[in-house]
C-alpha cells in the first residue's frame, strides 16, 4: 500500500516543511495541529459554543484569561477534525492522542472543550510543556494516530477496550484507557493516582505499594526519600497497566513500544530498575523524555505503552541496538507493516553522547555540523542532531526499511529556536516523502540532562 500526506486547504501545517498528516496502510499519522488558521482565531468564549459560553462568569478579566485557553482549545480540536476528515475519517478513529499544555493550571478548560468534540475519548497523554512551537502556536498542541476504516483489513477501525468511567480504575480525567485497532493496542498515558479509593491519593512512597513493589528500599531514611517516591510510582503505574491488559487477556510481554514521560530526568536510572523488572524476558523499544509538568498532584511519571495482540499471529520482529545500548529495550520492532522505533539520541558508535563536530565520525556531517556550530543555541546541539539522524539510518536499514517509509517523526528540543538547527540537519538525511511530524519543546529532551534532542519515529515495514 502507498503512503498518501494529506492536505487541507483551509488549514496550514504548524510546520510548513510536513505534510499535515499521513496515511499510511490504514493507519492515520498527523502532525502537531495547532489553534489557528488565515481568518480565525478565536480568543474569547463569544467566539465558541452555546455550551462553552455558558462557562463564562460575566466578568471581563476572568473570562479573558479562561476564555482565551478554551478558545485555542476549541480551534485546535476544530483543525483536528478538519484533517481528519479530510483523510476519511473523523474524531471517533483517534486511537492514540497527545496534548501538549503551555500550562496545565487551565485543564480544566481544554477537557470542557474536548468533551464536546470527542464524544467517546481517545487514549491520551497531557503533558505541561514549555511552550507551543510552529504556525499559530499558542497554548495548546495536539498530535495524534489515527485510522481510516475501510482502507486495510488489518485496521478496520477503533473499538474501545476500556472505557474511562471503568469501575475497575476510573480515568484520572476524560480519556478511555485502550483502544483496539485489529491486533494493535493503544493504550493511555498511566500515572501513579489511585482513582479507586476515596481521594485519589497520589502513591508517595514505598509505603504506598505492596511488598513486591518495594524492591530497591534499603530501609534507610536518606535513600528512600530520594528513590522512593519514583521506584514506588513506577512500580505502582506498570502494575495498572499489567492490571488493564490482563482484564482483556493479555500481558506485559504482549507490548512492543513503551514512552515513557519524566517529570524530573535525574530520575531516569531508578525509574530503569523498575522498569527492567516488568520486562525479564522481553525488551519493548522505549523512549524517555523529560516534560516541565507531569500527571497532577505530584505524579513524576506517566508510561504509554502499545500493545500487539498475539491471537493475530504477526510477525513482531526485534532489532537490537547497532551500538552499545543506551538503554533497555531494542533499537526497533516490526509488528506487521508498522516499525516502532526507540529514541534516537546523539550517540557515537561507544553509545555516548557526542558534543561537537570533532565526535563526529563522517567527513561530511564534521564539515556540516562545524558550519552549525558557529549559530547554534546550545554548544552540541548541531553534533547531537547529525547523530541522532545517522543514528536514526542506521537503525531504520537494519529494520529493512528506508528513511522514506517514515510515517511520523517527533523531535523533543529544549527551546524552538534550536528546530532551525535541527531542520537543517534533517535535511541532509530527507527530503522527499516526509512524514508527519511533531515538535515537543521541554526541559528535557532526553532521559538524562545532556541530551539536547531526541527523535521518536514510526514507520512503514
Amino acid at each position: 500500500m502507498s503512503k498518501r500526506a494529506i492536505a487541507v486547504g483551509e488549514v496550514l501545517p504548524a510546520f510548513p516543511n510536513y505534510p499535515l498528516a499521513v496515511e499510511a496502510d490504514g493507519l492515520l499519522f498527523l502532525s502537531g495541529v495547532r489553534g489557528g488558521r488565515p481568518g480565525f482565531a478565536p480568543s474569547t468564549y463569544q467566539e465558541l459554543s452555546d455550551e462553552q459560553r455558558a462557562e463564562a462568569q460575566g466578568y471581563t478579566l476572568v473570562d479573558r484569561q479562561e476564555g482565551a485557553y478554551a478558545a485555542d482549545a476549541w480551534a485546535t480540536h476544530e483543525n483536528l477534525e478538519k484533517v481528519l476528515r479530510a483523510a476519511g475519517s473523523d474524531g471517533s478513529q483517534i486511537l492514540r492522542q497527545h496534548v501538549w499544555q503551555q500550562d496545565k493550571r487551565f485543564f480544566p478548560q481544554y477537557e470542557r472543550v474536548r468533551m464536546e468534540w470527542q464524544k467517546v475519548p481517545s487514549p491520551s497523554s497531557g503533558l505541561g510543556v514549555a511552550e507551543i512551537p510552529g504556525t499559530f502556536g499558542r497554548y495548546y498542541g495536539i498530535d495524534a494516530i489515527g485510522v481510516v476504516p475501510g482502507v486495510n483489513d488489518l485496521f478496520p477501525g477503533r473499538a474501545t477496550v476500556r472505557p474511562f468511567d471503568n469501575d475497575i480504575l476510573p480515568s484520572a480525567s476524560y480519556y478511555s484507557q485502550a483502544v483496539r485497532c485489529g491486533p494493535l493496542i493503544f493504550v493511555a498515558g498511566h500515572i501513579p493516582i489511585q482513582t479507586n479509593l476515596p481521594g485519589k491519593p497520589v502513591v508517595k512512597s514505598y509505603d504506598d505499594v505492596p511488598e513486591e513493589g518495594r524492591r530497591l528500599m534499603t530501609g534507610r531514611s536518606h535513600p528512600d526519600s530520594r528513590h522512593g517516591p519514583i521506584a514506588s510510582q513506577t512500580w505502582y503505574t506498570y502494575d495498572r497497566i499489567r492490571e488493564t491488559l490482563e482484564t482483556n487477556g493479555l500481558t506485559m510481554k504482549d507490548i512492543v513500544q513503551v514512552t515513557v514521560f519524566l517529570q524530573d530526568v535525574r530520575d531516569f536510572g531508578v525509574f530503569h530498575k523498575v522498569h527492567k523488572q516488568f520486562f525479564p524476558d522481553t525488551e519493548p523499544v522505549l523512549a524517555v523524555t523529560g516534560f516541565n509538568e507531569v500527571g497532577h498532584r505530584g505524579t513524576l511519571i506517566e508510561i504509554e505503552p502499545t500493545v500487539v495482540d498475539p491471537t493475530y499471529k504477526l510477525n513482531v520482529d526485534y532489532k537490537a541496538w547497532s551500538i552499545p545500548a543506551p538503554f533497555a529495550g531494542a533499537a526497533s520492532v516490526r509488528v506487521g507493516p508498522v516499525v516502532f522505533y526507540a529514541g534516537m539520541l546523539g550517540l557515537d558508535a561507544s553509545g555516548n553522547l557526542v558534543h561537537g563536530a570533532h565526535d563526529i565520525a563522517d567527513e561530511r556531517g564534521r564539515t556540516i555540523v562545524g558550519a552549525l556550530e558557529r549559530t547554534e543555541r546550545l554548544p552540541g546541539l548541531a553534533a547531537q542532531c547529525w547523530a541522532a539522524w545517522e543514528l536514526l539510518a542506521r537503525e531504520v536499514g537494519r529494520a529493512g526499511s528506508s528513511l522514506r517509509d517514515l510515517t511520523k517523526t517527533t523531535v523533543y528540543l529544549k527551546d524552538h529556536r534550536d528546530l532551525e538547527v535541527y531542520e537543517t540537519v534533517r535535511e541532509c538525511f530527507l527530503t522527499e516523502d516526509l512524514p508527519a511530524f511533531e515538535a515537543v519543546v521541554v526541559h528535557g529532551p532526553g532521559p538524562v540532562p545532556d541530551a539536547h534532542v531526541q527523535i521518536e519515529a514510526i514507520g512503514r515495514a
